[in-house]
């Protein structure tokens, strides 16, 4: 979220992009727009430098000025406003910001509603009626920036207050049909989809799939933004997700899913996934988790992130952190998903690339809030599961299911254990080609020539990652100092620390930057016993 402040001499400023608790109280502002008079990013983008006089001469400059003042007046130094604090040339800063509006304004010290069709009147009498019949009431985006703050203040065109939600609740309750209970704090989880459904009714928006998008909040889901896709079949992926987040699926809908996943046949690799992770030491990986490259490739369109290193250097542990990782980041939000794979040389069934292929649709699907129409569309081509699909049949309803989610985060390990590999690059490079923005992929492998050849086409240099051994000691050793802590056979040297200490340096030393430890461990109780 990025703020706005007055700075000393009167001049605007931004705050850096803040999250969680580094963000400072801050008021809010509610208008409607008009066409070429808002100031956006990307004319405040350069504060450093003065406004522009052509910028200062428009209708939202003053109202952004407004916000300033009547929130420095609260006792507020920060304040929002959503022409320019958002930069929408940015399609996954504008994605966030939509999903992330109505927290943004519920968690706001003061809204301000300023209405430009609204003399300072004293809302008495006729005098009511400007006020009843202000644009403010019939755009869409506004529903939410009335229902969602707890201190909703509205104001003239001259910057009069007129009052706020709670002294002109049964004014605003005869204009737009909103229950007085729901205008007074009322959690709007208490009122059926059908009704909320009602309170937007008569609202408009520009963009028509806006008349979906801006409901997010009012119905407590996340869902990706689908310019294009028509204000319908935006409403229809709303209703399911609002649906099942009211009622959960229907009998129906469990019924069909279930004969779909079963019908995909697709190989578990969670048992991949939890014997790395028994493996794993407490804070391996986290040189890569907590690096620059790896929040980069969670946050970036349609990004790629290659890790390579020679066998036994902790591929596959470094995986299942990652994996975990990912899992915790998208455990309370259904607007994104995990899905992985292992590939391995021991599992027949995880060495095909359309078992892959069908195993991370299986955990799309477990994730989705509806069953993706081109899916449910295949599988009813295919006679109700009697027959099997195309893989090219299958990639495109793999693509339709992800779209459906606002980041999609794919770990596939180790693709040199593919026993097809030829096919398995091609499959990717296809995946590739999709351009999907919120599809993040993470492969690992050795760095075998065929593999580095095919991902130099999508994979771009400063995507990759070589697991050499001044990146991964630091996991080498938790895990040698795990292993003198806890391994009863070792624990007569663990009383010296001198001892200790050589033998760690010894391990760490011959170790060569791989994870294969037991044959050391081993190796040195005989010798040593």
């Amino acid at each position: 979220m990025r703020l706005l402040h007055t700075a000393g001499d009167g001049r605007l400023g931004w705050t850096e992009d803040l999250i969680g608790d580094k963000i400072p109280p801050y008021a809010i502002l509610s208008h409607t727009w008009k066409e070429g008079q808002e100031v956006t990013f990307a004319n405040l983008k350069d504060l450093d430098n003065a406004v522009d006089v052509d910028t200062q001469r428009k209708e939202g400059y003053q109202k952004i000025r407004f916000c300033a003042q009547q929130a420095e007046q609260d006792g507020l130094d920060y304040f929002w406003v959503d022409t320019c604090c958002i930069d929408k040339a940015n399609n996954t800063e504008l994605s966030k910001a939509i999903n992330s509006m109505f927290r943004w304004y519920q968690n706001a010290k003061r809204c301000y509603v300023f209405l430009s069709d609204v003399g300072s009147v004293t809302l008495e009498g006729n005098d009511e009626t400007a006020f009843k019949q202000s644009r403010w009431f019939k755009r869409g985006w506004t529903l939410q920036e009335l229902l969602a703050p707890h201190s909703v203040e509205f104001f003239s065109k001259e910057g009069t207050r007129l009052g706020d939600k709670e002294s002109l609740k049964h004014t605003i309750h005869e204009v737009t049909g909103i229950p007085i209970e729901a205008l007074s704090g009322s959690d709007l989880s208490e009122f059926d989809v059908a009704k909320r459904f009602s309170w937007a009714a008569n609202r408009q928006t520009t963009e028509e799939e806006d008349g979906a998008y801006c409901l997010f909040g009012i119905f407590g889901v996340h869902l990706p933004l689908i310019y294009g896709e028509g204000k319908d079949n935006a409403l229809e992926r709303l209703r399911s997700a609002a649906i099942l987040k009211h009622k959960g699926r229907s009998h129906d809908q469990k019924e069909r899913l279930g004969k779909i996943c079963s019908w995909l046949s697709a190989p578990d690799p969670s048992t991949n996934y939890h014997k790395a992770h028994k493996q794993r030491q407490a804070e391996t990986g986290l040189w890569l988790l907590e690096s620059t490259k790896f929040a980069k490739w969670k946050e970036s369109v349609a990004s790629r992130l290659w890790l390579y290193g020679i066998p036994g250097c902790g591929k596959t542990i470094l995986s299942s952190a990652i994996i975990e990782h990912l899992l915790q980041h998208c455990h309370d939000n259904t607007s994104m998903v995990t899905a992985y794979f292992y590939f391995d040389f021991n599992d027949t069934q995880k060495q095909n690339p359309e078992l892959m292929l069908r195993s991370l649709l299986y955990q799309v699907l477990q994730r989705s809030v509806v069953i993706a129409k081109g899916v449910d569309a295949l599988f009813s081509s295919c006679e109700n599961g009697r027959r099997q699909p195309s893989l090219h049949a299958l990639l495109d309803a793999t693509r339709q299911a992800m779209q459906q989610f606002a980041h999609v985060y794919v770990v596939l390990d180790a693709l040199d254990e593919c026993m097809q590999r030829s096919e398995l690059m091609d499959m990717l490079e296809a995946v590739a080609g999709w351009q999907l923005d919120n599809l993040h992929l993470l492969m690992t492998s050795r760095k075998e020539r065929d593999i580095e050849r095919s991902l130099e086409g999508y994979v771009e240099g400063d995507d990759t990652v070589c697991l050499q051994r001044d990146v991964v000691d630091q996991d080498i050793q938790r895990y040698v100092q795990h292993r003198l802590g806890v391994d009863k056979g070792l624990a007569k040297w663990n009383k010296d620390d001198a001892i200790r200490q050589e033998i760690e340096k010894a391990l760490m030393h011959g170790a060569r930057g791989m994870c294969v430890f037991n044959q050391f461990f081993s190796e040195l109780d005989l010798t040593m016993a």
